[in-house]
């Protein structure tokens, strides 16, 4: 048998094999490339998508700040408007009544519709309240001008404490918090062994809700306590054509909370003209009172107010006192919040 030699290859199928081989060899080379490009561009993509977040978060945060500060000074307007309310009200009436008009609340109205002509007028909507402060016991007459205790008022306190169902304790704490924290108002110190006695050694009470600081209170207590108690910078009396019947029935020892709440019934009718009014429409239920610790007028007043200004929403709680009733006099403001 005779061999013979294989044909070598021509040369085109050798051209054909080595492009074959070549493009084995490159697709390994291209994969990578491809790859490498779609990282840079994910990457440039979420370098460029962070740079216009963080220019919108920017943009966003100013504009807020924007708001706010519009709306802060929309606030301050209102709460002069609730001041002017007031400083006439003051020239109207011998008494301070529910009937008032700074007792009428403001349900949420756009600024443009109270007369307002600023370009903001159509966009910010306002709401409001007043509230008698005097309406409530005010913790401060638990200490009398020279900083003693006032036993009839830390009785108070203990009816008004029993009548809401709190601990038997709290009026008790209330009164040894009260009476370490406040400076008489006189301006004398008792003194010990010829030394001054400290005074301010706790932090005073400012709003109602700091009952829940002092040492020993049930935590229950202040949510429940504060709508009937204020602490204000001098001794006032309870204000019987603003007070809740929990308030009068504590005030009047002996007066039933079911006779206080026929008395707050026949008040909202006919506001008390004076402090004989209230004697008279008794009837001989509960002991006599105090004249110094009720009256039919009022000097301090809460102004709640709330303002929405596309997404800014304001909220302000203050506390003012204005003159006598029947005088024209400034309305100060004592403090205000805003949350």
């Amino acid at each position: 048998m005779t061999l013979t030699a294989p044909h070598p290859p021509s040369p085109s199928l050798r051209r054909e094999r080595g492009s074959h081989i070549r493009a084995r060899r490159s697709l390994p080379a291209r994969g990578a490339a491809l790859l490498m490009a779609l990282v840079v561009a994910a990457l440039a993509t979420v370098i460029v998508s962070g740079m216009f977040w963080r220019e919108f978060v920017l943009v966003r945060t100013i504009d807020n700040q924007q708001l706010t500060a519009q709306s802060q000074v929309l606030m301050r307007g209102a709460l002069d408007w609730a001041r002017a309310i007031l400083r006439e009200d003051a020239q109207r009436s011998p008494y301070v009544a529910l009937t008032g008009a700074w007792a009428q609340p403001l349900a949420e109205t756009r600024l443009d519709q109270l007369g307002e002509t600023s370009p903001l007028a159509a966009q910010a909507t306002m709401s409001g309240a007043m509230e008698d402060a005097q309406s409530r016991l005010n913790l401060r007459n638990l200490t009398d001008y020279n900083g003693a205790p006032d036993d009839a008022q830390h009785a108070v306190l203990a009816r008004l404490c029993a009548e809401l169902g709190l601990p038997q304790a709290t009026a008790d704490l209330i009164a040894a918090y009260v009476m370490q924290s406040v400076p008489p108002l006189s301006g004398f110190v008792p003194a010990t062994g010829g030394q001054p006695a400290k005074q301010n050694a706790l932090l005073p009470l400012v709003f109602p809700e700091d009952v829940a600081r002092i040492p020993g209170i049930d935590p229950s207590v202040a949510p429940r306590l504060a709508p009937y108690v204020v602490v204000l910078d001098e001794r006032t009396p309870v204000n019987f054509n603003t007070a809740s019947a929990e308030v009068i029935a504590a005030e009047i020892e002996g007066l039933s909370l079911a006779d206080a709440r026929g008395l707050v019934a026949d008040r909202d009718r006919n506001p008390f003209i004076n402090v004989g009014d209230i004697t008279n429409r008794l009837r001989g239920r509960g002991s006599s009172f105090s004249p110094n610790d009720v009256t039919v007028t009022s000097r301090y007043f809460f102004v709640r107010g709330e303002i929405k200004l596309e997404r800014a929403d304001i909220r302000m709680e203050a506390l003012v006192k204005r003159s006598q009733t029947g005088q024209l006099g400034p309305i100060d403001v004592m403090w205000d919040r805003e949350s």
